[in-house]
């Protein structure tokens, strides 16, 4: 099980590297900002990194199984399960956006 100390260890990393990368995140307003700067941010293999992780997150939450994960996305059944390890243990952001998104859906 992640310890609630190692789950959050990365931000005061962060906030000691980069202190205001979180305001910068929030102060997007709307999806050309964020493309815009997401892209000259991360390289093209972090942004692919990002959309597998977030559909392999939302495939767990429906209950979709690791064999058929792996099928449709040709992730490795080790990396699912870090994922699934996040989105059951982690700090809820997963599940958090996964939620809000059903409910926009509506």
């Amino acid at each position: 099980m992640i310890s609630d100390v190692e789950k959050n260890d990365i931000w005061a990393e962060l906030e000691q590297k980069s202190p205001d990368l979180i305001k910068v995140f929030l102060s997007l307003k709307n999806e050309d900002e964020l493309k815009a700067f997401f892209r000259d941010l991360m390289s093209e293999r972090d942004l692919r990194e990002f959309a597998m992780r977030w559909e392999v997150a939302k495939k767990l939450d429906a209950g979709v199984s690791f064999t058929q994960i792996t099928e449709e996305t040709g992730e490795s059944p080790v990396t699912i399960t870090k994922i699934n390890r996040w989105l059951k243990e982690g700090t809820g952001g997963y599940k958090m956006m996964i939620d809000r998104m059903k409910g926009e859906q509506k």
